[in-house]
């Protein structure tokens, strides 16, 4: 299963009670997620992001749409993503139920802007904030990562949110800006987490971030960045700009190449040498959800 269908569809289905949102279109009870958001009716600033999406769970026939869930909120110019942890499957809760619910949430606080004193305006919700909101709402058992992620075109700043081992990196003219740093305890793969857990939004880093036109970011779970390094990400992106390539083909080819790595079991990865720097035995890839948001600023 994979979804990456541009126009007015989704990127990845998630249950829903029923608001409408900006990028965001409504069926049959689902909410779906526009893979390709090309442009935002309200950003009137010279500077937007531009967001595509691709999804891949991991083959489950009693799991199709995997633990991984995300959003892309054009007009807000916020984007996210959520690792359900699977490890609650053990006890019969489906950890990728809170991944979607806490997504949903997260759109939810969007909707619900903070009045100016004067009362002729809105402020801007911060991606922390919308985090603590969401992680409020979501009382479904089950736990978390989160990164989230907003872009101001009034002073060309990138904010973030992050919690565990989802994460996102900045790229311009070809080379890695920042990457975030991963939350995780001391045991490989134990990443922070939201929800029936120890963790709340306290614990998230917070990023601010100077961006300019051109500029590229790639947030994405795990199952990305377990499964490639950061040079093979920069070749497909530097192949595709060559080429012409859309935001959505260059996302789909993020992914797949993510995916076979994952399935690989002699090549190294950087799941593979984080495992082997823990003193645990794993070679190649890492078999799991894999999703990827690629977001151009112009």
């Amino acid at each position: 299963m994979q979804f990456d269908r541009i126009g007015n569809h989704m990127a990845a289905a998630v249950e829903y009670s029923g608001h409408a949102f900006s990028a965001v279109r409504g069926c049959s009870g689902h909410l779906h997620f526009d893979s390709m958001i090309r442009n935002s009716k309200k950003i009137n600033s010279p500077l937007k992001m531009v967001a595509a999406s691709k999804y891949l769970p991991k083959v489950s026939p009693s799991h199709p749409r995997g633990d991984d869930a995300h959003f892309i909120a054009a007009d807000e110019q916020f984007i996210g993503v959520s690792d359900g942890v699977g490890g609650w499957r053990k006890h019969g809760i489906d950890g990728g139920e809170y991944a979607r619910r806490f997504m949903i949430n997260s759109l939810i606080a969007l909707i619900h802007k903070i009045p100016n004193n004067n009362n002729n305006g809105w402020h801007a919700k911060s991606p922390k904030r919308v985090l603590e909101e969401a992680y409020v709402k979501t009382t479904t058992q089950g736990s978390s990562t989160a990164c989230i992620i907003s872009f101001s075109g009034e002073d060309n700043m990138l904010r973030a949110a992050n919690v565990g081992d989802s994460g996102f990196m900045v790229i311009r003219n070809g080379a890695v800006l920042y990457r975030s740093p991963i939350q995780q305890r001391s045991s490989n793969n134990c990443p922070y987490q939201l929800g029936t857990t120890k963790d709340d939004p306290s614990v998230a880093e917070e990023i601010e971030l100077r961006v300019e036109k051109g500029d590229l970011v790639i947030l994405g779970t795990d199952g990305l960045f377990d499964n490639m390094f950061e040079r093979e990400m920069l070749d497909i992106l530097e192949r595709g700009a060559m080429l012409g390539d859309d935001l959505v083909k260059q996302c789909s080819d993020v992914a797949k190449i993510a995916h076979s790595n994952s399935l690989d079991r002699l090549r190294d990865t950087p799941y593979s040498i984080a495992s082997r720097r823990a003193g645990k035995r794993h070679k190649g890839g890492k078999i799991d959800d894999i999703t990827v948001i690629i977001a151009r600023i112009e």
